[in-house]
């Protein structure tokens, strides 16, 4: 038989409960403790790993279909949700970097599987480390294509040449930074829909810089989100006063969270706690009004909330 052609119901040497039990030696005979006895073992769960992994790519080319149907492939809130799951049941000695930097190349790998992966930074002398961000999260194998212009990486997500980009929050000229272009009503307009790096972990850096993930990929609820309003007003309007009536909305300003003001104090990007879409009757609250001064609102996109490593250890230690 052709070494790719199975039946992902038959023809894998073990299941996941048979992984489960080879783990813990419970098929093992008493007493075989011997160094070769146990890269033996190793063997046998490298082999089953193996098994589950290729188990798993073939569901996913079964969801594939499905997907296709539906239009959508890269499923972002989907994705936060595993790493989450893991993060909560994970134990021993394997660094959480690791483990989330293991999952985070077979979640690429099976997107890649269902689609042609490809992924533009933008980079210029103040920003050169967005390749290692990439890298950890969308996987070692995957395309990247650099950029001098945010213009450039804007331009290979509309017209489909990258699957998402990576932008840093403060590019741009003050009277014109590139969020602006979010706030255009088309469907090419490209959404937030992630922040990175998604695990911050206990050695990371004060320094170490966050991007914002785009992409044509409609955002997607985790559970735990933060979304990204763009307000436009008529009028200078005061920063207190703007979250004021986000507050009366019903939308929650995040604390430590994105804000960013153009020169005249008229558009405003506007980090806000919750998963917000299109149709979310709050922001009929924040609708321009007579009289009022916001004249119009634009959601931006939407992002699952990093997962803070060091504070998780710091509340179980």
């Amino acid at each position: 038989m052709d070494s790719f052609d199975f039946d992902p119901a038959s023809d894998y040497l073990y299941t996941a409960h048979e992984v489960g039990n080879r783990l813990h030696g419970e098929d093992m005979a008493e007493g075989r403790d011997t160094l070769s006895d146990l890269r033996a073992r190793i063997d046998d769960i490298d082999s089953a790993l193996h098994d589950l992994l290729m188990q798993r790519s073939a569901l996913v080319e079964e969801i594939a279909d499905v997907k296709r149907e539906e239009g959508v492939v890269m499923r972002p809130g989907r994705e936060a949700k595993v790493i989450r799951r893991l993060l909560a049941r994970h134990d021993g000695r394997i660094p959480v970097g690791v483990l989330v930097r293991i999952w985070r190349e077979i979640i690429s790998a099976c997107t890649a599987l269902q689609e042609e992966l490809a992924v533009a930074i933008y980079e210029d002398e103040q920003v050169s480390s967005f390749e290692r961000l990439a890298r950890a999260h969308f996987g070692s194998m995957t395309a990247l294509t650099r950029f001098s212009s945010v213009s450039g990486v804007m331009h290979a997500i509309t017209e489909k040449r990258a699957t998402v980009g990576l932008l840093p929050l403060d590019t741009g000229t003050p009277d014109n930074p590139w969020w602006l272009y979010l706030a255009r009503r088309a469907e090419d307009t490209p959404r937030v829909i992630a922040r990175l790096p998604f695990v911050l972990l206990p050695d990371r850096s004060r320094d170490d810089l966050e991007a914002l993930v785009l992409g044509l990929v409609p955002p997607e609820a985790s559970g735990q989100d933060h979304s990204l309003l763009i307000i436009e007003t008529r009028e200078e309007l005061s920063r207190a006063a703007l979250a004021a009536a986000l507050g009366k909305a019903g939308l929650q300003r995040a604390e430590r969270g994105i804000w960013e003001d153009t020169p005249d104090s008229r558009r405003h990007l506007v980090e806000v706690e919750s998963f917000v879409e299109d149709d979310d009757p709050r922001l009929s609250d924040l609708a321009p009004r007579d009289g009022e001064a916001i004249e119009q609102v634009s959601v931006a996109g939407a992002f699952a909330m990093p997962v803070d490593d060091g504070a998780t250890a710091d509340a179980s230690g």
